[in-house]
């Protein structure tokens, strides 16, 4: 999941680079819920914005995986299902250190996907006639949302259950 956080966040430089030279001057930075534009900002404020988001999500996301190793997991600050049985032994204690930050990892690479989506999205209603968030950007929010959702069932239900043998 190491990999695929890096690549998502390569390709998300990458785009905010490409962004810098192929979107208008003007470019919309905020959308009302209908999908319509109702906040403009140049090409030079929309490109710092969409670097200085993806910059800090890479510090956030990308840290706190990077944490994993140096918090301690009794600590108050970890949600872990079954805990004490994860914390028992050191193997078992070092296996969830192992899931936790590969599940962090995973989170991050698919926050820095759909960021690259937002982005693409922005600059294609930006250089659009009709400048607006349509479909593409709604089935994308919709599979986000989605994706964590399950992602948060499967991690609270099976993924961190107890395992023989460990």
């Amino acid at each position: 999941m190491r990999r695929a956080f890096l690549l998502t966040t390569v390709l998300y430089a990458a785009s905010v680079a490409v962004a810098s030279a192929v979107a208008p001057a003007r470019v919309p930075l905020h959308f009302a819920g209908s999908g319509e534009p109702d906040r403009w900002g140049s090409r030079t404020e929309a490109v710092l914005t969409f670097g200085l988001i993806g910059a800090g999500l890479v510090l956030l996301l990308g840290g706190s995986a990077v944490l994993v190793d140096r918090l301690p997991l009794r600590s108050g600050l970890v949600n872990l299902p079954h805990k004490e049985w994860w914390l028992a032994t050191p193997a078992r204690e070092a296996e969830a250190r192992r899931r936790l930050r590969a599940d962090l990892y995973g989170l991050a690479a698919a926050v820095m996907a759909f960021l690259v989506g937002v982005l693409w999205v922005t600059v294609a209603a930006a250089r659009s006639d009709d400048p607006r968030l349509g479909w593409p950007f709604m089935v994308a929010v919709g599979v986000l949302v989605v994706g964590v959702v399950l992602w948060t069932i499967w991690v609270s239900v099976v993924r961190y259950r107890p395992v023989e043998g460990l």
